[in-house]
């Protein structure tokens, strides 16, 4: 069971990049500034980059703040592995409905929720961090998209303020920095939402060793490789959702989407909040798009977006304590 948590693990970071991985490209390809296959390679890129660069502040979030790690520690290290893979299983199965149905949920939020069931049914309510949970993942939950949608929406007013009378060839260095907004928003989300499966991991890590939370360097280059590939093999099933569907998207509001959305995930890395940076992403489209006017948004797929972020953590919090029940029996 040790060596299939592992395992289940870096499948399950292979897989949140293919999640995740079109939705942090789509404003970029649906402005048309560069090709859908160079853009999804330059995201696995600089996913691997973000990954190593930007610390382990959220992986030790993750493994310190959402359930009390003592008994992990005290107890049968079997049950430790049990918990962890199911908490990889029972997100993994929320993820992959989400993809087919073409809905950005949360893969972050919907391996926190399966940590929280997998954990009630390996340890009990007691264990289970429910205020740091409550300050540190459901407030981020709420205010992060908030804040997308704020920053995005002032993004693009000043954006437009500033080029009202510019040229062409500010025009041509809007283009320049819009790649490099690119690749920087895949730089910062590819050190959150990778620290998180190594937070993960390092709860089993421990419970091997009986020794406290520790990030070897190994499980950072795996997790970071993982997730890198994930991105670059299968990053488009959320291209059209995000980058189409949501408001019409050219160069200059999606580049003003991918800046609000940098300055949230980035505090975020810094001071290890678990948010979601598909939410931060979507909800700076939805700030761009009512920037111009509250009409350019698609507020019937916006609906089901929300839905889908609300019903995640719960969803996927019953899945991963029956995945945990499953996985006992074997």
């Amino acid at each position: 069971m040790f060596y299939f948590m592992i395992g289940i693990g870096l499948i399950f970071a292979y897989i949140n990049g293919m999640h995740d991985g079109g939705t942090v490209v789509a404003t970029t390809i649906s402005s048309r500034l560069i090709s859908p296959g160079r853009a999804v390679f330059i995201a696995g890129i600089a996913n691997f980059l973000g990954a190593i660069a930007l610390g382990t502040a959220v992986a030790y979030t993750i493994s310190e703040n959402i359930i009390d790690i003592s008994p992990v520690l005290a107890g049968k290290p079997d049950v430790c592995y049990t918990f962890v893979a199911a908490a990889f299983v029972g997100s993994l199965v929320w993820n992959v409905f989400t993809w087919i149905v073409k809905l950005p949920s949360s893969a972050s939020h919907s391996m926190i929720g399966s940590m929280i069931g997998s954990g009630i049914a390996a340890y009990g309510f007691a264990y289970i961090e429910w205020y740091a949970i409550f300050i540190k993942v459901i407030l981020a939950m709420l205010i992060s998209p908030l804040v997308g949608f704020l920053f995005g929406y002032l993004f693009l007013k000043l954006q437009n303020r500033l080029l009202k009378n510019a040229t062409i060839v500010w025009n041509k260095r809007i283009m320049i920095l819009h790649k490099l907004s690119s690749f920087f928003l895949a730089f910062s989300y590819g050190s959150n939402d990778s620290q998180k499966v190594m937070g993960l991991i390092a709860i089993g890590l421990a419970g091997f060793y009986s020794a406290d939370i520790i990030i070897p360097l190994w499980l950072i280059l795996a997790c970071s490789i993982a997730l890198a590939v994930g991105t670059i093999t299968g990053g488009y099933n959320m291209i059209k959702t995000v980058g189409m569907d949501i408001c019409k998207i050219d160069i200059h509001n999606s580049f003003a989407s991918q800046m609000a959305t940098i300055f949230v995930v980035t505090i975020a890395n810094l001071t290890g909040l678990p948010i979601s940076a598909t939410q931060v992403i979507t909800s700076s489209v939805m700030g761009v798009g009512t920037s111009d006017t509250p009409k350019a948004v698609n507020w019937g797929i916006t609906k089901k977006i929300i839905l889908a972020w609300l019903i995640t953590i719960p969803a996927s919090a019953v899945i991963g304590a029956g995945i945990f029940f499953i996985l006992k029996q074997l």
